[in-house]
């Protein structure tokens, strides 16, 4: 199931009917549309209702393990770095109340521009103080916080697309905002349904990789938290490049470490420079 958040219903529109969705008469105080893939919520604007709205959704109907989430809508981009229709990719987010960041992991094969993105409390009247090549709004800081203890990072993604660059807030009407939406519909939700793919398989857990993922560790000599390091980064080498036990034999043969002859090592400093060394490869 992919958990979708819009601001506003004009945003969430084209995507109800992308997605075959149907008001849910579950949610009494929440505007909710249901579908057999996904769940799209209209929370407000601002960062504390639309976390509030969407925290009461997830709630009711806590997401599983293979679930997927993504806030959508319209933003700002100070300094013309992408011109309006552009569909971006929130890299990192930052409350500009707090000055607090946060960090969606990233961890599949994508299309769209990366762009940093700052969340006000309010519509931005000028963008003039704003880092050029930046994108604003008005929730995602807020969502990404309501949807984090029911999420973990890699299954968070905020897609914006570009309405104007923050000097004329008023030149986004609703109509614009239908427009905008509705021209970038069918490429945003297939990218929503490529993210969701990716945990529906669960290529780490599968079971052919399983045995080498296993033997890893031990050779390793992996502690909880290496172990939980390799597999994520296994996760996103299957995301990225298809198919990870021929990558991941031949890295660790380089090491030394052969499946077919249990290698272990001697220590497990040498195990956490050789993941160090996985990591670098991976990224």
């Amino acid at each position: 199931m992919i958990y979708i958040a819009c601001a506003m219903y004009r945003e969430a529109e084209p995507l109800i009917r992308r997605f075959e969705c149907k008001t849910d008469p579950s949610f009494r105080r929440q505007q909710v549309f249901s579908g057999e893939d996904a769940l799209i919520i209209v929370t407000g604007t601002s960062p504390v209702p639309a976390a509030a709205a969407l925290a009461g959704v997830l709630a009711l109907r806590e997401p599983g393990e293979s679930d997927v989430f993504a806030n959508v809508g319209l933003c700002g981009c100070s300094g013309g770095a992408f011109s309006v229709g552009t569909v971006c990719l929130a890299k990192s987010i930052t409350e500009q109340a707090t000055g607090r960041r946060f960090f969606p992991d990233l961890l599949f094969r994508r299309t769209c521009a990366l762009a940093p993105l700052i969340t006000y409390s309010t519509v931005v009247e000028s963008a003039k103080d704003i880092p050029s090549g930046s994108l604003f709004d008005t929730e995602a800081a807020g969502l990404y916080q309501a949807a984090l203890p029911f999420f973990s990072t890699d299954r968070l993604l905020f897609l914006k697309i570009v309405s104007d660059s923050g000097e004329d807030a008023s030149s986004v009407t609703p109509q614009t905002v239908s427009a905008l939406t509705e021209q970038n519909a069918d490429c945003i939700a297939d990218t929503l349904r490529r993210f969701a793919d990716n945990y529906r398989t669960a290529p780490a857990d599968s079971e052919s990789n399983r045995d080498i993922i296993d033997y890893f560790c031990r050779s390793l000599r992996c502690s909880v938290t290496m172990e939980l390091e390799l597999r994520r980064l296994i996760d996103y080498c299957e995301m990225a490049y298809g198919d990870v036990a021929p990558r991941l034999r031949a890295f660790f043969a380089e090491h030394g470490l052969k499946f077919e002859e249990n290698v272990i090592l001697g220590s497990r400093k040498e195990g956490k420079d050789v993941l160090e060394q996985f990591r670098r490869s991976c990224l």
